[in-house]
């Protein structure tokens, strides 16, 4: 039973009520007020499109495992023909509320990530420059619509089912969909292969990282049902 990534909190209003506050770093997305008994949820018109009313009310209600399911239910208009038979051990994501531009990847390709998480990958990239240690975006923020032309894109090459989903999650799986997580390259080092573990950004990574609050997703012997993957790095408030 998968379970579901939070990115929203409830913070208590003075004259009642809640904010809707990003749990990240804290900003207000929008509020909940109470009118003739009644609970009123208030997301700012930039957010609207995000689910983020329902994640709130599902919040308020103490109701996660209903937030979880009904999100389930919206993923089905990205489903693949794996999707029902797929048993999943990693928890759903829901799509970053807010985004920014990070510049481009080490292809040339426009980036985003969640505010903070891009705020703490600049601080790590410049710690990394003064140790003479050149840290790259490989990849940052995928769209559940990314995620589906990805995969399909991979099957309709003849790659098995079984090793696509070592390597790729399903949309509504991966990490990449909240903003928070980065496949990292360096100059001369391997690029999404096991081998990036012998160059000295991961070497790096591996001391330092943590400083900075990104934290290897999948490291060796995980159980998610993905490969060992040292190159995707993760930004959480906690670990």
């Amino acid at each position: 039973m998968s379970t579901i990534e939070h990115r929203i909190s409830l913070q208590k209003r003075k004259n009642g009520g809640y904010w809707i506050r990003d749990i990240l770093d804290g900003k207000k997305l929008g509020k909940i007020k109470h009118v003739d008994n009644k609970s009123q949820i208030i997301i700012k018109p930039q957010f609207n499109n995000k689910l983020l009313s329902v994640e709130a009310k599902y919040l308020l209600l103490g109701k996660t495992a209903d937030w979880h399911e009904y999100y389930k239910q919206y993923l089905g208009k990205y489903d693949l023909a794996c999707n029902a038979s797929h048993k999943h051990l990693l928890p759903l994501f829901a799509e970053a509320c807010r985004l920014k531009k990070s510049g481009n990847d080490m292809f040339k390709r426009p980036s985003l990530l969640h505010p903070a998480a891009k705020k703490a990958w600049r601080k790590m990239k410049q710690a990394a420059l003064q140790d003479n240690i050149d840290l790259q975006l490989i990849s940052a923020y995928r769209s559940l619509d990314y995620q589906k032309k990805l995969l399909e894109s991979k099957l309709a090459k003849g790659i098995s089912l079984t090793k696509l989903l070592s390597v790729n999650t399903l949309p509504g799986y991966s990490e990449h969909h909240t903003g928070c997580a980065i496949d990292i390259g360096s100059e001369n080092a391997a690029i999404l292969e096991t081998e990036f573990e012998q160059s000295s950004a991961f070497h790096w990574l591996q001391t330092n990282a943590r400083h900075f609050q990104f934290f290897m997703s999948y490291p060796r012997g995980n159980t998610t049902g993905l490969i060992y993957e040292p190159w995707h790095w993760c930004y959480k408030i906690s670990s």
